[in-house]
């Protein structure tokens, strides 16, 4: 985990927060479950709520991918509507 960070390479696999890694560097990156919706362009009637948080989200994307040293993987997630 990365409260338990202490900066030596191991072979684990480390599971965290994009807002816990804030400041560290990985070799690998694994970015499971990206929303579309945080890469794309918000409506122009989004409400002002709306806007900041695609923006926040897109800051912390963003974070995420500057936290990978040689390896970088992003997972988008497919919305898919149902109707009932």
């Amino acid at each position: 985990m990365l409260d338990e960070y202490s900066g030596r390479t191991t072979d684990a696999v480390r599971v965290g927060t994009v807002k816990r890694a804030k400041g560290l560097e990985f070799k690998q990156v694994l970015l499971a479950h990206v929303d579309r919706r945080m890469v794309d362009a918000a409506p122009a009637e989004s409400s002002e709520s709306d806007r900041e948080r695609r923006e926040r989200g897109r800051r912390e994307l963003y974070v995420g991918m500057t936290r990978a040293r040689d390896g970088l993987w992003v997972g988008v997630r497919n919305r898919v509507s149902r109707s009932r």
